[in-house]
């Protein structure tokens, strides 16, 4: 629009854009939420600004909080604090992103590196946080990808099972979120390595820069149509222990802490920095995308045990429950499940060893609970 012949208009701020009168200018506002109206006038070196807004309440995007999904976090996984709220900050933008009309105006998040020992919870996280801002949730075992054109798990498999994951939803499966796991084992190198390591690296870093899935798509029509998944609106999370990593550091570390009481040492060698994975060897390309390092700690027994007892995802209910379905009644001990959670503390295998533990000690419990009569089974570790 061109300025009007009178003393007195009205613009955008920052663009070219002139209203002749206030009703105009108001009623671009409405449409345009945010934007920011000055009065030009010949006779003013300074304009009034004023931000068109009808109410002074505050408006909310959309119906979930950061707050909202580290509460929800919070019912599900013990500790890892920092971690969960972290990622209840980042996955609240992408919804948003995900949602709000004027997308233009949010930036994307980038990627995310998680990085935590095996048992410390990081596809949990991700999956449980996934639930509250209902997205598309997708675990990718990075180790067994393979480069397109070989028989296996690739990029394409990857295209297919997002779309079907999103119920064919194309928009639902372009703002998924995706989480490649074990993505340290492609830059461990080992005799037995995964030798397309550095291929499945680049495919990752041209599927985070944005790129489009093609798929020969079965799912839309009978015709042989290629359907696209463009990736520039996904969501992509890098997860992996990089424990040699952690080894190196304790031991570059152990000539100066040997000197120190328990107390005085810090926990920065349980931590990875972005120069610890440029020195790591992952690719600067890579790294050069990864928004934000979250690294989680390794768990105590403390955690496990209240993994346990307090956690509404806590892997006991789901074995006490399928007995309990059946009219009988468990019965365990505080000291078996300090027990319990101890195993677990001492294992490699994390949250991981307090399921095969209950496994073994709850299988006669499950093989004799459809039988008739009322039983109470008392759990133990013997």
């Amino acid at each position: 629009m061109l300025p009007a012949d009178n003393n007195e208009t009205f613009r955008v701020l920052g663009k070219d854009i002139y209203f002749s009168s206030a009703e105009e200018a108001q009623e671009y506002a409405k449409k345009h939420l945010g934007t920011v109206i000055v009065r030009s006038n010949s006779t003013c070196k300074i304009p009034s600004v004023r931000k068109i807004n009808k109410n002074n309440k505050k408006k909310k995007l959309i119906n979930i909080t950061p707050n909202m999904i580290l509460n929800h976090l919070n019912k599900h996984i013990i500790s890892q604090d920092d971690a969960k709220r972290d990622i209840a900050m980042t996955l609240y933008y992408h919804a948003l992103r995900s949602n709000y009309r004027y997308k233009k105006d949010i930036k994307a998040n980038g990627t995310v590196m998680l990085i935590g020992p095996t048992g410390s919870g990081k596809t949990f996280i991700i999956q449980k946080a996934c639930e509250i801002i209902d997205t598309v949730f997708i675990h990718v075992d990075t180790a067994s990808m393979v480069p397109e054109g070989i028989v296996g798990y690739s990029i394409g498999s990857l295209g297919k099972d997002i779309l079907k994951l999103a119920n064919n939803n194309l928009h639902k499966a372009s703002h998924c979120v995706v989480f490649f796991d074990e993505v340290d084992k492609l830059f461990f190198r080992t005799e037995g390595t995964n030798e397309y390591g550095s291929s499945i690296a680049s495919q990752l870093l041209r599927l985070i820069e944005g790129t489009k899935i093609k798929l020969h798509n079965k799912f839309f029509s009978s015709s042989n149509e290629i359907k696209q998944i463009d990736t520039s609106n996904m969501q992509f999370i890098l997860g992996g222990a990089f424990q040699w990593i952690l080894d190196d550091k304790n031991n570059n570390n152990s000539t100066i802490n040997f000197i120190k009481s328990q107390d005085e040492k810090t926990d920065q060698t349980n931590e990875i920095t972005l120069e610890d994975l440029y020195k790591a060897n992952v690719p600067k390309e890579l790294l050069g995308r990864i928004n934000s390092i979250i690294n989680l700690r390794k768990l105590t027994k403390e955690d496990y045990y209240q993994i346990l007892t307090k956690s509404e995802s806590s892997p006991l209910l789901e074995f006490v429950k399928k007995v309990q379905m059946h009219g009988d009644k468990v019965e365990i001990s505080d000291e078996t499940l300090q027990q319990v959670a101890e195993i677990a503390a001492n294992s490699e295998l994390g949250t991981r060893a307090i399921k095969q533990t209950l496994k073994s000690m709850f299988k006669d419990a499950l093989f004799s609970a459809p039988d008739d009569g009322f039983k109470t089974h008392k759990i133990t570790l013997g």
